[in-house]
């Protein structure tokens, strides 16, 4: 079942191929967010609660920026959405990196977080727009396994030049972006395609706020992403503060998480092609759910490690499924928006995730807490398998398409 990731990768259309490419070197560099609290806190001397406010606020300005990314990528089009966004965050990285103090850093930072991710979307729908249905979630695969690389390199080279210098730290961040954006301008070409007039009201609602089966998915990836974002909020503290253990151990046992994703999540999604796609997503969530369920019931880091396989596997079988149905439901005309919106799901997620769990753990049990996780997954699974039933049909599927031309014409046209 396992195949050479690179082999498969090498399968996908040249452009495909770039802008997997540079987005690893853009996650190489992805030094900024892991360490920022550590900045804030030890070279500007905020206290706890103000990083933690202005982290925050970063997370509200990365949401703000992805629903944006995804009207831009409509309607600017998705090398325009890429090249504002690369250019426009890696400038404003570097141009941190010589920030005084942090009446200088705070407001570029802001402005940082409401640029940085407008090409999340863009990336998605060049995915949808280059590749046929039945490839599609495997292409978001890829992309999902060159982010985990390079999420997980760039962590470990942070902590090097972090203690080196912070302003290094922010240089580099920024350079990697520009870097990419670099790629972009020599090697994407727009790939929005070509929309008559009389489209939107052939294909039906463009608007994904009044596209019930839409919202439909919404909250059901709401739901998860509300869910497994625990890994990040609360996890560390289960690991440090109730089993005992040192830092290093949730930071090892996290980086599992990664390693598998980069390791085995491109030829699963290729063998899972055999299936109903929202099945395999429900039937992700209820592996998701029961392996945060189970974290509580033993303070032991092979414990620990047992779950985190659980729920890195329900992921797995969860996240590309759900983006493959979202680009083939989307109309055409609106793929930014739909793939924005459903994007913002993570980022709304892990910020309600904060709100709302960290207050109930602090009040519970371990072996009470972790359990009630399963809840909150259950009724999404039962969504998706409503779903799977009334609308992942082909008589439905406006975004549909498995006879694409090819990419490569659409570069020389470029």
């Amino acid at each position: 079942m396992l195949q050479n990731p690179i082999t498969l990768v090498r399968r996908f259309p040249g452009v495909v191929q770039i802008l997997i490419f540079g987005m690893l070197v853009n996650k190489l560099g992805s030094f900024i967010l892991p360490y920022l609290t550590l900045v804030l806190s030890r070279e500007f001397h905020m206290s706890g609660g103000e990083a933690g406010v202005l982290v925050m606020s970063y997370g509200f300005g990365s949401l703000i920026s992805v629903i944006s990314g995804g009207i831009l990528t409509d309607t600017l089009g998705r090398r325009h959405t890429l090249l504002l966004s690369l250019f426009g965050s890696g400038s404003l990285a570097i141009a941190m990196a010589f920030a005084q103090s942090s009446k200088i850093l705070i407001p570029i930072l802001l402005l940082f977080g409401f640029i940085a991710d407008l090409y999340r979307p863009a990336c998605s729908a060049i995915i949808s727009d280059l590749l046929p249905s039945h490839s599609r979630a495997t292409g978001f695969a890829a992309l999902r396994m060159v982010i985990n690389l390079g999420f997980a390199a760039g962590l470990a080279i942070g902590g090097f030049l972090v203690e080196w210098s912070w302003r290094i730290l922010f240089a580099a961040d920024g350079l990697t972006t520009i870097i990419f954006g670099f790629i972009v301008l020599a090697g994407i070409p727009e790939t929005r395609p070509e929309i008559s007039e009389a489209a939107p009201r052939a294909s039906g609602q463009a608007s994904p706020w009044k596209d019930r089966v839409f919202l439909r998915m919404i909250f059901s990836s709401l739901s998860y992403a509300f869910v497994i974002f625990s890994f990040f909020t609360i996890l560390p503290l289960t690991i440090t503060h109730s089993a005992g253990y040192p830092a290093s151990v949730y930071g090892a046992l996290v980086s599992v998480n990664g390693l598998i994703i980069a390791l085995f999540e491109l030829s699963i999604i290729v063998w899972l092609r055999r299936f109903r796609r929202l099945r395999v997503a429900a039937f992700g969530y209820l592996i998701t759910g029961i392996g945060f369920g189970l974290m509580g019931f033993a303070m032991h880091w092979s414990w620990f490690l047992v779950t985190v396989i659980l729920w890195t596997v329900g992921e797995i079988l969860t996240v590309p499924q759900q983006m493959s149905f979202v680009a083939d439901w989307s109309p055409p005309e609106a793929r930014g928006r739909y793939l924005g919106f459903f994007s913002a799901t993570w980022s709304l997620g892990m910020i309600i995730n904060s709100i709302v769990l960290l207050p109930l753990h602090a009040r519970l049990p371990e072996s009470l807490f972790w359990p009630l996780l399963l809840l909150f997954v259950i009724p999404a699974a039962f969504v998706l398998l409503g779903l799977n039933r009334t609308a992942d049909l082909p008589e439905f599927l406006r975004g549909q398409c498995d006879d694409l031309p090819s990419p490569e014409a659409a570069t020389q046209e470029h």
